[in-house]
């Protein structure tokens, strides 16, 4: 009646079961109503025997002798009892009245369809049947073919295929309240509240055979309590399959874990207090917890060794666990809550004793599945919201004891109020693991966020900053020195957004007082310098070009460092991408990022200090790590160079920063890279340049012209001859830094490229036009930033056109390519400062465009050039041609420059006069 009640909860299987059952004699009706319930308790007896013979398996007591002679030690170490009651228990707690694996019976339905439906011979019937409803055929009419949903239409389904679908749709409803019953169980005991206190289980070690024996064979149930209900049962039940989960057996192992995964579904409120369980019996601290959610103590099996004298079913119940753990149910409920997270913490990073304790041949598995669960957690890691008090001071905690853990790394952290008298040889494991230390710092990555540096305790942040800081100095070269160079980036950026909010003004502001300090060190920024070219990749190159073999989740943690150097960006912007992997953009967003956080004043110091350090790396000898020496000088250029642009806000300012810092450096820096390194001050030059009006990089325009013009090779119409091996170096060197100076300035050029995003730095969002209204947008200074980037580009075609177009017989065939890229590069993005802006418009007479081609047509009938630098000439103007079909626009470049030049293309490949090379 209670059941048949229930009108809004019930499907119509339930109440017609409820009211078959009611109408049975009552005899029926209490064997039918307890044959679950007494098979419940049944197997919760099994499985306390079960525990109570395999939670100690190893000491060789008297009382396990007296056990075996009864049969509890046989039935406790045999796989197939073990995995006969595991089989029961996944059906008595999950299945009623569903078939095995009814949820996928709905796919092999469709598949059988697939099969018998023939789509083809539908689509001829189609077909046919719409000519013949054109054609007003009498035998079509009255036919329903338009939907198809009619007897007689075209749609064809077996009445076999209906039948299983209906038993399919009866099955789906059968699986639904089969689920759903735990949960109405767990309502009426406990109320409808989450928070509600759950029973003490009725799982116990203190069960025998001759007990269970009796239990068995009484025709009343034992358990004739109130108290005792099915649902206690089947949590009894539960508790007893994670003892099973620590079993000694592999296979019953894996085979309790798969049902308590899926039990975990149907009972998930266990997960919420048996989490602590789990934890305490990773850290070795559950000495008075033995067999407490059928979890053996581990504190207890540490005394407890075999006959070979190792603690081989400690290995095992610590696996047990360990896997237990790594369950998705179980693992999200820990990540919930500071509280939790703060003790998944102290597990993972304090597992140094208990490897210790473990037999050799375990260690490696169980460093696997505790890095499995990092490994999870990593991938399901989310930031909370500390609503309460409560959850703050857990976040601090959790902090403080990451903190201490990477500070004092020869010992295992350990709580304070965790502390306990423990065996001596057992109190202190040795040396913290690296790898113990790699994962709290990853922690602390991850767990810092924007609240921390305003909300947090000023004595708890000046640690981070100062741990964060000594791990830089100190880890030199290892993996936590790049995690710790993520932990400068996320602070740094956390404190740049902290600083911008206007709330920031009412919440306070972050304290850099540390950072300043630790950038005004000339010892602290070139330990940053020395840590920025460990954060690269090795070169493969060096040392036989084997790549970097990292333990299991080191590359993973390295990852997410490299994803906390900065903050995202699109750059760069233009089509022409970045010209160098190896340049990581990160390293100059992060200096320039913390030289705009501590001042003007500070950053002038600290650029200083990071040029210094940057002239070092340039000059680095030949090693392994000199490739990524001479990069992190330009990624250091790069980050100076922006940071003091942003700084500058006269032309004064900008004047001295060119001439006493940058051009210096730079002039220094590109005559000692190498050429395949010289790719990196590109990417580095775009960077520091962008979205800057060309006011702001006009010493640097003029510089890069005047290097160009003095360095590069001219045409004296003087024939040339044979040079000795000694002149010939010397002129190899020459065209070497010819090359370079050639390259670089293309990225100044590309930077001069005049379309929307000139002087972006300084402009609102290309959005805002459609939200403001025009007179709140000015535009003053539009008109003097298209003046100042015309009178750029007068310099470049006065300048360096001249130059160029004398040098295209150069002896060296890379500066001819530089040379026709740079030709390219000048055509195309003056026409798009002439079609974009309104300075120069309409006017042809400035136009370099014309002037190379003119340049380039007559080098064909000219009588000036040699035989050698004529055909140097039409090589550089082929690759001219070659560079407009794959840089340009089809619009203007094919009918302005290809056409023309495509006969002087084709008289490029004659290799002497009047014969055609092969090609």
């Amino acid at each position: 009646d209670t059941i048949l009640s229930q009108e809004g909860e019930l499907c119509p299987k339930e109440k017609a079961t409820a009211s078959l059952i009611k109408r049975s004699s009552p005899e029926s009706q209490k064997i039918l109503g307890d044959l679950r319930r007494r098979f419940c308790f049944n197997l919760m007896d099994i499985t306390c025997v079960i525990a109570k013979g395999t939670v100690d398996c190893e000491t060789k007591s008297d009382e396990s002798q007296s056990d075996k002679k009864e049969g509890g030690l046989s039935i406790s170490t045999d796989a197939k009892v073990c995995n006969e009651v595991i089989e029961i228990a996944e059906l008595l707690l999950t299945r009623r009245g569903a078939q095995y694996q009814s949820g996928s019976g709905k796919t092999i339905w469709r598949g059988q369809k697939e099969i018998l439906v023939d789509f083809f011979l539908t689509s001829e019937c189609d077909y046919i049947q719409n000519i013949l409803l054109r054609a007003d055929d009498e035998s079509q009419r009255g036919l329903n073919s338009l939907y198809k949903d009619g007897e007689e239409s075209g749609k064809n389904i077996s009445r076999c295929l209906l039948v299983n679908r209906i038993h399919i749709a009866n099955q789906t409803l059968t699986a639904s309240a089969s689920s759903q019953i735990p949960r109405r169980l767990k309502k009426l005991r406990d109320g409808a509240g989450t928070n509600a206190t759950i029973p003490a289980s009725l799982f116990n070690l203190e069960m025998n055979m001759e007990t269970l024996q009796s239990h068995l064979s009484s025709e009343e149930s034992p358990y004739k309590d109130e108290n005792c209900t099915s649902l206690r049962a089947c949590e009894a039940v539960i508790d007893g399959l994670c003892n099973l989960s620590c079993h000694p057996n592999i296979n019953v192992r894996g085979n309790a874990l798969s049902i308590t995964d899926f039990l975990m579904t149907r009972f998930g409120w266990v997960v919420k207090h048996r989490t602590s369980r789990l934890l305490s019996a990773i850290s070795l601290r559950d000495d008075e917890l033995k067999g407490v959610d059928g979890i053996p103590s581990t504190q207890e099996l540490v005394t407890q060794v075999n006959a070979q004298g190792r603690r081989t079913r400690l290995a095992e119940v610590v696996k047990g666990v360990l896997k237990l753990v790594s369950l998705p149910k179980i693992l999200k409920h820990m990540m919930w809550n500071e509280t939790d997270r703060f003790e998944l913490v102290k597990t993972v990073c304090g597992t140094q004793r208990l490897l210790s304790l473990l037999p050799p041949e375990d260690v490696a598995k169980v460093v696997y599945y505790v890095n499995s669960i990092f490994l999870l957690f990593r991938s399901r890691n989310f930031s909370l919201l500390r609503v309460s008090k409560a959850d703050q001071m857990a976040h601090e905690s959790c902090l403080e004891f990451l903190i201490d853990m990477l500070q004092d790394g020869s010992k295992s952290a350990v709580a304070p109020d965790e502390k306990s008298d423990e065996v001596a040889d057992d109190s202190d494991a040795g040396e913290m693991h690296w790898r113990d230390r790699l994962v709290a710092s990853w922690f602390l990555l991850q767990f810092v966020d924007e609240n921390d540096l305003v909300t947090t305790t000023p004595q708890l942040m000046s640690k981070v900053w100062t741990t964060c800081f000594t791990l830089i100095k100190e880890e030199v070269g290892q993996p936590i020195q790049r995690v710790s160079l993520g932990l400068l980036g996320r602070l740094v950026s956390l404190a740049l957004v902290d600083m911008s909010q206007p709330e920031s003004i009412v919440a306070g502001q972050p304290d850099v007082s540390l950072l300043r300090d630790f950038f005004t060190s000339e010892q602290a920024c070139k330990a940053l310098g020395n840590a920025l070219v460990y954060d690269h990749r090795e070169d493969t190159s060096v040392g036989g070009g084997h790549g970097a073999q990292w333990s299991s989740g080191v590359q993973e943690i390295i990852r997410d460092a490299t994803a906390n150097l900065s903050t995202r960006t699109l750059f760069p912007f233009q089509r022409v991408s970045v010209k160098t992997s190896i340049y990581k953009l990160q390293h100059s967003q992060l200096l320039c990022s913390a030289l705009l956080a501590i001042g003007y004043e500070n950053a002038k110091v600290a650029v200083g200090y990071l040029l210094a350090q940057a002239t070092e790396l340039v000059a680095s000898p030949p090693s392994e790590d000199q490739r990524n020496q001479q990069c992190t000088a330009a990624e250091i250029f790069g980050g100076v160079c922006r940071a003091m642009l942003l700084y500058s806000t006269t032309p004064e300012d900008r004047d001295i920063i060119w001439d006493t810092l940058l051009l210096p450096f730079l002039e220094d820096a590109v005559q000692k890279t190498p050429t395949y390194i010289i790719g990196a001050y590109f990417d580095a030059c775009r960077w520091g340049i962008h979205h800057f009006p060309p006011k702001h990089f006009f010493p640097l325009l003029k510089f890069t012209v005047m290097k160009v013009q003095t360095t590069l090779w001219q045409r004296d119409g003087v024939e040339e001859t044979e040079q000795g091996s000694g002149v010939a170096t010397a002129m190899a060197d020459r065209f070497a830094l010819q090359s370079k100076w050639l390259y670089f300035i293309q990225s100044v050029l590309i930077e001069l490229d005049g379309e929307d995003d000139v002087g972006a730095t300084s402009k609102l969002p290309w959005y805002t036009a459609g939200l403001l209204h025009d007179n709140v947008l000015d535009s003053g200074g539009s008109n003097d930033e298209e003046i100042e980037l015309g009178q750029c580009w007068s310099h470049v075609s006065e300048a360096l056109i001249p130059s160029l177009l004398n040098a295209i017989g150069h002896p060296y065939d890379k500066c001819r390519d530089h040379i026709a890229s740079l030709l390219f590069r000048m055509c195309y993005c003056h026409r798009k400062f002439i079609n974009t802006l309104s300075y120069g418009k309409g006017s042809r007479s400035n136009d370099p465009g014309i002037t190379i081609m003119n340049h380039l047509v007559g080098i064909q009938d000219s009588t000036s050039y040699s035989f050698k630098e004529k055909n140097r000439a039409l090589g550089t103007a082929r690759k001219f041609v070659a560079y407009c079909v794959h840089w340009g626009d089809a619009k203007h470049e094919y009918s302005q420059f290809i056409v023309p030049l495509l006969p002087l293309a084709f008289k490029a490949l004659q290799t002497t006069e009047g014969e055609v090379s092969v090609e």
